[in-house]
C-alpha cells in the first residue's frame, strides 16, 4: 500500500543502485578544467604585463626622439615644455606572486610623474665652464682693478709747501733770462737781489702784511728797455695759505730795484703794478721810468708789467716739475 509520499506504508525502502563506472556520487568541481582555466589566466596576465612594459618603453623613446629632433633642428631645446614619461612600467617592478596582480601592478594608461625619465636635451649636455673659471688651483681672480703706476706729482701741489718745494731759491734760479722779448721790444736784465727782511723791499704797508704771514725773503729782478723799467718781486712764504692771506690783505707795492749809482724809481707808492699768488709765493710787478725823479708814469713799462708777471708765474710753477 502506498501513501502520498510515494512509499509503502512504512515499509523498507528499496536499496540504492550503484552509479555507473566513471561517475561520482556527489557533485564535485572539474579540477582539470579549473586548472586549465587558471593556467590560461596566468598566461594572459603575463602577456598583458609584457605588453604594458613594451608600450611604456616605446612612449619614452618617442618622447626622447621628439625632443632630440627639436634640438637638432634649431640648435637649442625648444621653449615648449617637454613631455616626461615613465621609462619602466610599475608592473615590471612588482614581484610575480603567482596570484592576481594588485591594482598598482597593472599597466598604466598614462605616464607616471613620480619617477620621470627626463628627455630634456639640456639634461644630458655638459655644463659649459664659467668664463672666469680657473684652470688650476689657486686664488679666485680679484675684481679690483690693478693699481696703475703713480704719475708725476702735481706741480702746484709741490710748490704749495716749503716741505715739498725744496729746489734752491735765487734770483738767477727763478728768473734766469738775461733778455726778454715783450710787445716787440727787448728787455735787458739790469739788476737782481734777494732780501731776507721782506719789508725793506716794499712800501705802502706791504711789509707789515708780509711780516704777519712769516715772509722768508723777497727776490727782485729788474728789466729795462730804454728808460722804461719793470721790477718783478717774489715774496717767499712757507705755505699756500699764507700766500693767499697776503693777497687777501694786500696793500702797498714792491719797490723798484736799480744798481747802486742809478736813479731810483718807484720807491714810494704811486706806480702801476700787479700782484697775485701761486702756491706759497706772492709775485708782484712795479712799472716806471729810470729818468731822473723816477716817479713818472711810463706807458711802455705799464703795458709790459702783466707779461712779466705771467713769466714769473710760469717759472715758479716749473719748480714743481723739477
Amino acid at each position: 500500500m502506498t501513501n502520498g509520499w510515494g512509499t509503502n506504508g512504512g515499509g523498507p525502502l528499496p536499496p540504492q543502485q550503484p552509479s555507473p563506472a566513471g561517475q561520482v556520487q556527489f557533485d564535485e568541481p572539474d579540477w582539470a578544467a579549473l586548472a586549465d582555466q587558471h593556467q590560461r589566466e596566468q598566461s594572459r596576465r603575463k602577456r598583458m604585463k609584457a605588453a604594458g612594459g613594451v608600450l611604456a618603453a616605446v612612449v619614452a623613446v618617442g618622447g626622447i626622439t621628439a625632443v632630440a629632433a627639436a634640438t637638432s633642428s634649431s640648435g637649442e631645446p625648444k621653449a615648449d615644455p617637454t613631455v616626461v614619461v615613465e621609462a619602466t612600467s610599475a608592473a615590471s617592478q612588482q614581484p610575480d606572486t603567482g596570484g592576481d596582480p594588485s591594482p598598482s601592478a597593472l599597466p598604466s594608461d598614462s605616464p607616471s610623474a613620480s619617477a620621470p625619465a627626463s628627455a630634456s636635451a639640456s639634461a644630458s649636455a655638459p655644463a659649459s665652464p664659467s668664463r672666469g673659471a680657473s684652470k688650476g688651483p689657486g686664488k679666485a681672480p680679484s675684481s679690483a682693478p690693478a693699481a696703475s703706476p703713480a704719475g708725476p706729482p702735481d706741480p702746484l701741489t709741490v710748490i704749495s709747501s716749503a716741505a715739498t718745494d725744496t729746489a734752491p731759491l735765487t734770483p738767477a734760479g727763478v728768473l734766469p733770462a738775461a733778455t726778454v722779448q715783450v710787445n716787440g721790444k727787448t728787455w735787458t736784465r739790469l739788476a737782481d737781489a734777494q732780501t731776507a727782511t721782506c719789508y725793506q723791499a716794499t712800501t705802502g704797508g706791504l711789509g707789515n702784511v708780509l711780516a704777519a704771514q712769516g715772509c722768508r725773503s723777497m727776490i727782485r729782478v729788474t728789466y729795462t728797455s730804454g728808460n722804461s723799467a719793470v721790477t718783478v718781486g717774489i715774496a717767499v712764504l712757507d705755505t699756500k695759505a699764507q700766500a693767499d692771506a697776503v693777497i687777501a690783505a694786500f696793500t702797498g707795492q714792491v719797490q723798484g730795484l736799480v744798481p747802486s749809482g742809478h736813479t731810483a724809481y718807484c720807491t714810494s707808492t704811486g706806480c702801476q703794478g700787479t700782484h697775485a699768488s701761486i702756491g706759497r709765493y706772492v709775485y708782484l710787478t712795479v712799472s716806471g721810468t729810470v729818468n731822473p725823479g723816477g716817479t713818472a708814469a711810463d706807458a711802455t713799462a705799464t703795458a709790459a708789467g702783466p707779461s712779466f708777471a705771467a713769466t714769473a708765474r710760469d717759472q715758479l710753477l716749473a719748480r714743481g716739475r723739477r
